[in-house]
């Protein structure tokens, strides 16, 4: 599971005006792409409407 620093992390690079794409590997290590669309208490959203709690997230953008 992500840490909150690494939360906030993601929050923070949302705010940019570059790329939302991020990198994600889950727990089971399958590895998802996707946009941003936001980033919840409940965990990320991407812009397809998939959703990824952060206690599945291993690793975003290579941030473990």
């Amino acid at each position: 599971m992500i840490s909150a620093k690494q939360r906030a992390l993601v929050q923070k690079q949302m705010k940019r005006d570059d790329s939302k794409i991020v990198n994600i590997v889950l727990k089971n290590e399958q590895q998802v792409a996707g946009e941003i669309e936001r980033a919840t208490s409940k965990g990320i959203y991407l812009v397809d409407g998939r959703l990824y709690a952060y206690e599945d997230i291993r690793e975003i953008n290579g941030l473990s």
